[in-house]
């Protein structure tokens, strides 16, 4: 028999782990309702009893979540009912394979919580999931190794989950690790190999050694306003680190490294994650992923071939992103958006009077920019036959000239150029070089358009709602299965992009949690080819066919169930099997679920 109740400073350390990487209280109670574990903001807020009934209603149905506490059936009888100074709650249970053991939460007392969590419900489940697993495997198992493995996995994890920039340091100040939104907003420096008395003020830098809590405070990073938090993390009685987090106000975003004509307090583009970003599971899409990965780290250039739409450049950035160059910087070029006149300066920049209207001083060009870094060049195939030349010499020589100087610049840039053309076609025609074209193709890969990879429409749905809910502020968790059919017999000129703009405009139309066809634009549906069905079927009383809905979730459940008999059913097999399948810890539980 396991006595949870033994394990009471490990739960607490738990809950002080999820305070600080998703700001967000939390609370551990037993089978019978009483509270084992949580934060401080918690218990004063609620205090140390809990509505048993709520939590009954957790260890039966396994996971709730409450949008209005005190507001819902659950809550009749509670001292709370109508007034709970909860704003929204996530409640699941967790336990070993003989049994339950208990319930956690995931509690804010804030408006500006209620609408964090809302807004991207599924992390938060995501999370839950994780610690949840963890806090069973922590009570259940008592190998330490093991334990403190799957800790840092999950601290990793949480930190990527986390909308700021997350930092962790050591009890001597050295920062262990941080996030991408970290690493970008210090993209000038390798904060992995620094002190906080190195990256922030004096002052700040003593209360984050000393172990103080700080909330909010206001700094500078560069010459922007971050606000800046700190937790200490305890380990018994001890402080072990602290968790830093910095934020932007709302209006001021972080961005990624700018791109040569960004604005100040603008993004240009989204950070990709590497290739997590490059959502698809079919061969052909796992062929492209590994063999662009292991060639990642090289200095050689890559051609990206596909249909307009497939995602030539969220691969090109994960390339970046997941090399030696990943901390440079990163600069795209569309080549059709230029136009002929300005193309050369643009991409070599140009030296003071070198035409009329040139800045005083000059202004480097793209090449120079991406100095150590990459240079990704879009659409090349629209390049100006008479610049292709200058292009080809700066590629061989890795050095040029800017428009109207004497000086060779010599330049580190590794090239990532991208089509939708037919660049072969292009020679023949005699329009495209036919040396550039052999210089840029040294490593040829080719992007399927999403009519070939059907398989992968219910994960790039899901990964689309979910953007779209975080930028319309809803809520939607799916599509309907007769709008899934649709998409399956539809060809998709536009690909990934067509696709993710009929999510969006579906996400914006729904009333519900569900896109139905109603949500659809009237052009789509009237340009959609309607699902066959074959002669003989439900009108002649036969059993309809199996459609490719069915078909897909079969295939589907058996991947998720070979990827486990390799990794194993405990919570780390279960995230490995996750991460290889491109989903996430949540829906594999869903499926696994649906699957019985």
């Amino acid at each position: 028999m396991i006595d949870i109740h033994a394990h009471k400073k490990e739960l607490t350390t738990i809950t002080t782990m999820i305070k600080s990487l998703l700001d967000v209280d939390a609370a551990v109670f037993d089978l019978d309702s009483r509270l084992l574990a949580a934060t401080d903001e918690y218990i004063r807020q609620k205090g140390r009893s809990v509505h048993a009934p709520s939590i009954r209603e957790v260890l039966a149905n396994g996971s709730v979540v409450v949008n209005r506490p005190g507001h819902m059936a659950a809550c009749d009888g509670c001292r709370f009912i109508g007034n709970c100074p909860a704003k929204i709650e996530i409640l699941t249970r967790f336990g070993t394979p003989a049994g339950p053991l208990g319930v956690m939460t995931l509690t804010s007392f804030s408006r500006r919580g209620h609408e964090r969590i809302t807004r991207d419900t599924k992390t938060y489940i995501d999370a839950l999931t994780l610690f949840s697993e963890w806090t069973a495997g922590l009570v259940h198992d008592r190998d330490r190794a093991r334990i403190f493995s799957e800790s840092q996995d999950i601290i990793h994890t949480l930190m990527e989950l986390s909308g700021d920039a997350v930092l962790t340091v050591d009890t001597q100040g050295m920062v262990t690790r941080g996030n991408a939104r970290a690493l970008d907003l210090f993209a000038s420096c390798d904060i992995c190999t620094r002190s906080v008395s190195q990256i922030f003020p004096g002052p700040v830098a003593d209360k984050i050694l000393d172990g103080s809590h700080i909330k909010a405070a206001n700094i500078k990073i560069g010459n922007r306003d971050t606000f800046l938090s700190a937790r200490p993390v305890h380990t018994g009685s001890d402080v072990s680190g602290a968790v830093l987090t910095l934020s932007r106000p709302p209006e001021d975003q972080p961005c990624p490294r700018p791109g040569p004509s960004a604005s100040p307090g603008k993004c240009q583009e989204q950070r990709s994650t590497g290739f997590d970003a490059v959502l698809g599971n079919t061969p052909a899409m796992v062929r492209v992923k590994k063999t662009a990965d292991r060639l990642s780290g090289s200095a050689s250039t890559m051609l990206i071939t596909g249909d307009t739409g497939t995602g030539k450049g969220m691969l090109a950035r994960a390339i970046h992103d997941n090399g030696n160059r990943q901390h440079r910087p990163f600069v795209p070029v569309n080549c059709a958006a230029i136009p002929d006149t300005l193309f050369e300066s643009e991409l070599f920049g140009y030296e003071e009077g070198a035409f009329t209207g040139a800045k005083k001083g000059g202004k480097p060009g793209r090449f120079e920019l991406a100095h150590q870094g990459t240079l990704f060049l879009d659409e090349i195939g629209e390049m100006p036959l008479r610049l292709q030349a200058k292009l080809l010499n700066a590629l061989e020589d890795h050095s040029f000239q800017r428009v109207g100087g004497l000086e060779f610049i010599r330049v580190n840039v590794r090239i990532i150029a991208a089509t939708n053309k037919d660049l072969e076609a292009l020679v023949r025609e005699k329009k495209f070089r036919a040396d550039l074209f052999y210089r840029l193709n040294v490593i040829p890969l080719e992007l399927p358009p999403l009519s070939l990879r059907k398989k992968d429409l219910p994960l790039l749905c899901s990964a689309f709602i979910s953007a779209a809910n975080l930028k319309a502020g809803t809520v939607v968790t799916e599509v309907s299965d007769d709008v899934m059919d649709l998409f399956y017999t539809h060809h998709w000129p536009g690909n990934i992009r067509e696709l993710q703009n009929l999510v969006e405009y579906g996400v914006n139309m729904a009333p519900g949690n569900t896109i139905t066809r109603q949500d659809l634009p009237q052009r789509f549906l009237d340009g959609a080819t309607p699902p066959r069905i074959p002669a003989g079927s439900r009108e002649n009383g036969d059993p309809p066919p199996e459609g490719i809905r069915q078909k897909t979730a079969r295939a589907q459940a058996k991947a998720i169930r070979e990827c486990l008999a390799r990794y194993g059913n405990d919570v780390n097999g279960k995230k490995k099997a996750a991460q290889e399948l491109g989903i996430s810890i949540r829906t594999l539980y869903r499926k696994l679920a649906e699957s019985g």
